[in-house]
């Protein structure tokens, strides 16, 4: 007897990791929710518009998909949505504890305020931007209305296929002459987004309670991440592009906000790359 399917609901699925998560989930019976009216398709996928802050649509959309695990990726991108991510959270991890679905919700590594990494999980969390703010008092509320659930914090998303937002406003850059700059004393673990996307639905097959910390293995700034992108995408560094740093912006950044994953490389199976091991495993594909 053929063994059933796991049924996933990924909110947030027409964003930039959520369109990721649900093209790889191939061994789900995957959904996928939208705020708005369907502009998505993806083969083997149904989409649901849903107000995540409205609990009688959460508990219509759960009815109707009945899912065993659900990864929480809307209210993910920072500047976007920020009052949205607290109601959100709480309603989905109640709803998810009544129903006993496994919850997975994604956070962000601008918990902390950037002045004592390498962060562990068990590192206290000191937010000092509203997206940070945000995020910790969701991660403070999902732990006490589901403490079964998993949070997911991960550091910035680049793309090796499709240039992502911030790498196509710096192409473009070199493009139009632009002033543009990038930090050097801001440390980050970016990861590549389809490398996240698959960890997580590794992650969705166990049950995992707490927080787990998925970045890259390498800490890089913003200038040498945005060099090697150029690089990958053959496009060359032009005199506009230049280093800068978080004090002469006059902006309120973290300004080291290495994580330490390696709970979660123990714990699963698939590799966590870093930038060189990306772009390599892009190459040998189109190969």
């Amino acid at each position: 007897m053929r063994a059933m399917k796991t049924r996933l609901l990924v909110t947030g699925g027409a964003g930039y990791l959520g369109n990721h998560l649900l093209r790889r989930a191939n061994q789900f019976v995957a959904a996928g929710t939208l705020h708005a009216t369907p502009s998505t398709s993806l083969p083997g996928v149904t989409f649901h518009v849903c107000n995540l802050q409205n609990h009688e649509a959460i508990r219509i959309l759960l009815d109707r998909v009945q899912p065993d695990v659900i990864i929480h990726a809307a209210c993910s991108e920072q500047g976007k949505g920020i009052e949205a991510i607290l109601p959100a959270a709480g309603l989905l991890a109640m709803q998810s504890t009544e129903r006993n679905i496994r919850f997975i919700h994604l956070s962000t590594d601008q918990v902390f305020d950037g002045t004592s990494a390498p962060y562990t999980e068990e590192s206290p969390t000191n937010p000092i931007n509203p997206y940070g703010k945000a995020k910790a008092q969701a991660e403070a509320l999902i732990r006490t209305l589901n403490p079964k659930a998993t949070i997911v914090r991960t550091s910035l998303l680049y793309d090796l296929r499709t240039p992502d937002r911030q790498t196509t406003r710096l192409i473009e850059a070199t493009q139009t002459g632009a002033p543009y700059r990038l930090f050097i004393d801001e440390l980050r673990c970016p990861i590549w987004v389809e490398n996240l996307a698959e960890v997580l639905l590794e992650i969705s097959t166990k049950d995992v309670p707490g927080i787990l910390h998925l970045g890259g293995p390498e800490s890089l700034n913003r200038w040498d991440l945005g060099m090697g992108l150029l690089q990958h995408f053959l496009i060359a560094q032009t005199s506009n592009i230049q280093q800068g740093t978080i004090e002469e912006s006059g902006l309120v950044r973290p300004k080291n906000l290495t994580m330490n994953s390696s709970r979660t490389k123990h714990l699963f199976h698939t590799p966590i790359l870093s930038l060189s091991e990306a772009r390599e495993k892009v190459h040998n594909l189109k190969i």
